[in-house]
């Protein structure tokens, strides 16, 4: 489309748009067609990092929302246990824990409230989440295991 609009942009600029947008054609059009109208716009040539600035933009605005159950599924796993044992009313630390770092990361990556996020997780009520949020935080900065299981589990939900 590029050649046949008359358009020329180097080659490496090209590719560099290519590999960092994955989502769709459209998404590459419109990358392409937001670097043209920068270039344009601020009496710019096209440049690498005018698309680094172009692809940041788009990549940040694509970031995928991650459902409740998506989370649970990874927290349970991370922690070798099914879902049902993760809701469930049981007080053992590993489990309670698990519980908190899900509804953490449920508060953190969904736009759900705290009431929808304690009913999925437990049919537990709003205050607990809160809760459990406070406690993530405090005891990610006070027990290096803890925070250890903070930074992966925050890796495998941010892939």
């Amino acid at each position: 489309k590029l050649f046949r609009d008359g358009v020329t942009i180097d080659e490496n600029i090209v590719e560099y748009v290519a590999k960092n947008i994955k989502t769709n054609v459209r998404e590459l059009e419109g990358a392409i067609i937001s670097l043209i109208a920068q270039s344009s716009f601020n009496r710019m040539d096209i440049d690498i990092e005018l698309a680094k600035e172009i692809v940041n933009k788009f990549v940040k605005n694509t970031k995928r929302e991650v459902s409740i159950d998506y989370i649970q599924k990874v927290v349970s796993e991370y922690f070798q246990m099914d879902i049902a044992t993760l809701q469930s009313k049981t007080r053992k630390r590993h489990i309670v824990q698990a519980r908190q770092l899900a509804m953490y990361f449920a508060k953190k990556f969904t736009k759900a409230s705290l009431a929808s996020i304690g009913s999925q997780i437990g049919k537990r009520d709003h205050a607990t989440v809160l809760h459990a949020c406070k406690t993530v935080d405090n005891l990610s900065f006070t027990d290096k295991q803890f925070r250890k299981y903070v930074e992966d589990l925050n890796q495998k939900l941010t892939l």
